[in-house]
């Protein structure tokens, strides 16, 4: 959401959620949905990954999010919304595991994240019929949702000794989009925010 407010060059301040977490009672209080991204214009609150875009593809079109073609618009869209309700909630799935201590178990539950990650990588191959740059001639949503979400999987499973498998395509993809100054500088906030984040749990399980 940060970069779609970056490249329509709407001014926006970032903090953090209430409490620190999404998941604490204090940001559940402000947004009742208790899920990021979130934004609020005085008093008027909206989440929604999908509704934020809508909103502010409204309120200020161009530039504009999405290609001008009508169906390569629809297929952005529909890579967006597969990202939000198929990859990302799988990644999301990693952070109890590098939270827990080692064992048998968890190892097996890592395999199982792992694979079901890569299948989804790879239907998403096919989804977005992959070209020289697949979400169209012009920077879209598509080319910084993406590419952060996966160098997040590869950082988390690395940390758990593990590794992902990503799609020649998808990799060749990421490469080419990372040469964008918007996107590139997305994917480091990401991997800076995780990297502190796997610090911090290691300081946690040194000391107990």
């Amino acid at each position: 959401m940060r970069a779609a407010l970056r490249f329509k060059g709407i001014a926006y301040k970032e903090i953090e959620p209430h409490g620190g977490s999404y998941q604490t009672t204090e940001f559940q209080s402000v947004f009742p949905a208790g899920s990021v991204p979130a934004i609020a214009e005085g008093e008027w609150l909206l989440h929604d990954s999908q509704a934020i875009l809508e909103y502010l593809e409204e309120v200020q079109p161009t530039p504009s999010i999405w290609h001008a073609d009508q169906k390569i618009r629809a297929v952005q869209r529909s890579i967006v919304h597969f990202h939000d309700s198929k990859l990302e909630p799988k990644v999301r799935e990693l952070v109890p595991l590098a939270m827990q201590p080692d064992s048998p178990e968890r190892t097996l539950k890592i395999g199982v994240v792992r694979d079901n990650l890569y299948d989804r990588l790879y239907r998403l191959v096919r989804l977005m019929v992959l070209e020289e740059n697949p979400s169209g001639a012009t920077t879209s949503a598509v080319d910084w949702t993406l590419p952060p979400t996966i160098s997040i999987a590869e950082d988390v499973l690395a940390h758990l000794d593990s590794s992902l498998d990503i799609p020649e395509p998808i990799a060749r993809w990421v490469d080419e989009m990372t040469q964008n100054p918007l996107v590139a500088d997305e994917v480091d906030r990401v991997r800076g925010a995780i990297a502190q984040w796997l610090r911090n749990i290691v300081s946690q399980t040194n000391q107990s």
